[in-house]
């Protein structure tokens, strides 16, 4: 039963992107939706599973390179530092120890789709950095670029880490970095993380690890379609299934129906009927090649001004300038 409390505070955009999704051939909810609370917490548990490569190589890119990375910024005004996606910013507060320690004014503006996530990392890092001026914004990437946390007069590096670029297709990738490019100015940068083009089993394991923590992952969204939605998903007849295409160089993640069934979505008015075997996308991560980064920074009018590469070449950073 969906209480009034939970009426109240329904993210209406949740609402039209589900509808929108399951009543499409074939049926897909965005990723973006993943993470609440719980969805936020499982994916900090994804991040230290033994099968996802992707955090450690980036971490270990970023603990290697940031002064390096830092040092191709120009060093003539304060700095502003924009994370789009920024989680549980492990990996930023490598850049952000490095710019305290340089007496280089900055300040750091947080963007992500969880509120939870924001509220804990902006706690964590005022104590850890009591001077630093904090700018949370809610919001997803595109509706960053629409919002004025890249007014500020100050020189621009905006953060794109975790391969969550992986995310966007093709198209809606040079989309972005175009959109991106005319609200920054001459000599502002981008830092991008990309997971590279590698055995598809390696690949496939990081999104269908033993423990089955990515499984849960894939099921809670189910979870909170029925919480906050007023759903009623039976998670007995749903299973998680990625797959890994080689023709597109991507994982992709679904889930399918076990049997025939109808779903309600209450706040929707609307049931929606599932075949057994029918699949709802809800994710896709793209991996890229070296040329695959120089192409889209061109197309998106960036330059190249550094690649920093993890061993084995399994993870690229790639620093863009205006």
């Amino acid at each position: 039963m969906l209480d009034v409390s939970t009426k109240v505070q329904t993210n209406h955009k949740f609402l039209s992107d589900v509808t929108e999704g399951l009543e499409k051939t074939p049926k897909r909810i965005s990723s973006r939706w993943f993470y609440d609370a719980k969805g936020d917490e499982l994916f900090q548990q994804i991040m230290q599973l033994p099968e996802y490569y992707l955090t450690r190589a980036e971490y270990a890119i970023l603990e290697k390179n940031a002064g390096q990375i830092l040092s191709n910024l120009s060093n003539e005004k304060s700095l502003l530092l924009v994370e789009l996606g920024a989680g549980d910013g492990l990996k930023t507060r490598l850049l952000l120890n490095e710019l305290s320690n340089s007496k280089r004014p900055f300040k750091y503006a947080p963007v992500d789709i969880s509120q939870n996530a924001l509220d804990k990392l902006t706690k964590q890092l005022s104590k850890e950095f009591p001077q630093l001026p904090i700018i949370p914004l809610q919001a997803d990437y595109f509706d960053a670029l629409k919002s004025n946390v890249l007014d500020d007069k100050s020189q621009k590096m905006v953060l794109f880490l975790g391969s969550n670029i992986g995310n966007l297709n093709e198209k809606e990738s040079v989309l972005f970095y175009s959109k991106l490019n005319d609200v920054l100015n001459p000599g502002d940068a981008v830092l991008t993380g990309f997971d590279r083009v590698k055995n598809p089993e390696t690949i496939l394991a990081a999104y269908n690890d033993k423990a089955g923590v990515t499984r849960e992952f894939n099921l809670n969204l189910l979870k909170r379609i029925n919480r906050e939605l007023g759903a009623d998903f039976d998670l007995n007849y749903w299973s998680h299934l990625p797959q890994y295409s080689t023709e597109k160089k991507s994982a992709l993640s679904y889930l399918v129906s076990e049997i025939d069934q109808e779903v309600s979505v209450a706040l929707a008015g609307k049931s929606f009927q599932f075949k057994r075997g029918e699949r709802i996308h809800t994710e896709m991560s793209r991996k890229f090649t070296l040329h695959d980064i120089e192409t889209l920074a061109s197309e998106s009018g960036f330059t190249v001004s550094a690649n920093f590469h993890s061993e084995g070449d399994a993870f690229t950073n790639s620093l863009w300038t205006k």
